[in-house]
């Protein structure tokens, strides 16, 4: 499941629009030839043509297309290369009734990765109860650090409704904490990435949630200003991870303090507004119907670290968050997650500017960057070509 670094994008590029023009220009000298020499039909040489030098053009734009995504379904991408894998992208958005919640009865983690192919196994279950109860002591004795709950992603159903073909998502959750997220987290990074665990990955071991491994579920936000600007932010030095990396503009985790008292699920939009106001100091209760202006429109899973989240898009055109006011709140200290950032960037919300950010995804977190591409194709759709062929040839270059 891994990609295949590929460096020469530019000679295959040229490469291949050569090969298309020449063999364009060979067929129609032949239907040219055959209609004035031989008195035969081009309708007869555009088969031919489809099914000899047309056949060797779509044979190469396969083999190009297959570097970028090294034969399999995920990309690497930012800077630690990370694989990625979209699920579903709903080009429109989830719309809220069609983006629903349900609960896993909980087991223990290491219990589920003994159900585990032998192959995906990143240690025996035995081995992980051992370390999870060690990490549990450790976070316990620190004076800055806790060992929270939290709610993770276990299940995962894709459907469509009957009339219109809209998307739906059932998301199925259960509870872990903190401690068996890092233990199982590390373990199999580490096994992903030294022992071939990607090598052993199936496209259906993708589809669905891998037992065990999904200790954490996250909520990403691209957030567009009053001022029409897309908010990126820098993640700090002081991040527990990522350090200094180029983000979106909200990165928050799904607690039990999301979880809705009414229904006793856990609620998305309860978790963006939370990371919006603690990561940014935007207290947006006041706003009239908050929910519709937050739009979820894709679910990924960062494979590398096996952590999947669900991304989407915060519109506050016509509100009183302008630029000046997001940057005022921070300077006030509003709020209490900013240490994790060092900087916000406000980039025009248009074509040009945001193919000139897709163009490097070196200094980025990799599914922030996935998550400014799949906005950008969600809010600007009728540039939705432009912007994926720019993702396509920045991808192409790692």
């Amino acid at each position: 499941m891994r990609q295949v670094p590929y460096a020469g994008a530019m000679f295959d590029w040229v490469s291949e629009v050569w090969s298309y023009w020449l063999t364009t220009f060979l067929s129609a000298a032949a239907g040219i030839g055959a209609e004035k020499f031989l008195n035969v039909s081009g309708r007869v040489i555009q088969p031919l043509w489809h099914a000899s030098f047309g056949r060797m053009h779509r044979r190469r734009r396969r083999l190009r297309e297959e570097k970028l995504i090294g034969g399999a379904e995920t990309f690497a991408v930012g800077a630690a290369k990370h694989q990625i894998y979209v699920r579903q992208f709903a080009p429109s958005g989830f719309a809220a009734g069609h983006l629903t919640a349900s609960r896993v009865p909980d087991q223990p983690a290491p219990s589920l990765i003994s159900k585990l192919r032998t192959p995906l196994q990143p240690a025996a279950s035995a081995s992980f109860h051992e370390a999870i109860e060690a990490k549990r002591l450790e976070l316990d004795s620190a004076a800055e650090s806790w060992n929270a709950e939290k709610v993770a992603l276990r299940r995962i159903r894709v459907s469509r409704t009957g009339n219109h073909e809209e998307p739906t998502l059932d998301l199925g959750y259960g509870v872990t904490d903190y401690a068996t997220f890092q233990v199982i987290a590390s373990a199999w990074e580490g096994h992903y990435k030294g022992f071939g665990a990607g090598q052993d990955l199936e496209a259906e071991d993708l589809r669905d949630v891998l037992p065990g491994l999904s200790n954490s579920f996250g909520i990403n936000l691209t957030v567009e200003t009053a001022d029409d600007h897309l908010l990126l932010t820098q993640r700090s030095a002081r991040a527990s991870s990522a350090k200094n990396l180029r983000h979106i503009s909200v990165n928050e985790g799904m607690a039990l303090a999301d979880i809705d008292p009414k229904t006793d699920l856990p609620d998305p939009y309860l978790t963006a507004l939370r990371g919006i106001e603690e990561e940014l100091g935007m207290d947006l209760s006041e706003e009239p119907d908050m929910r519709s202006r937050i739009t979820f429109h894709s679910l990924i899973c960062d494979v590398t670290r096996y952590e999947w989240a669900l991304l989407g898009h915060v519109n506050l055109t016509q509100t009183k968050w302008t630029n000046a006011v997001i940057q005022g709140a921070r300077k006030l200290g509003v709020a209490p997650d900013d240490w994790e950032t060092n900087k916000l960037t406000f980039v025009p919300l248009d074509r040009k500017s945001i193919e000139k950010v897709l163009e490097d995804d070196s200094d980025w977190v990799g599914h922030g960057y996935i998550n400014l591409l799949l906005s950008a194709v969600f809010r600007l759709r009728g540039d939705r070509i432009a912007f994926m062929n720019k993702a396509r040839a920045t991808l192409m270059k790692g």
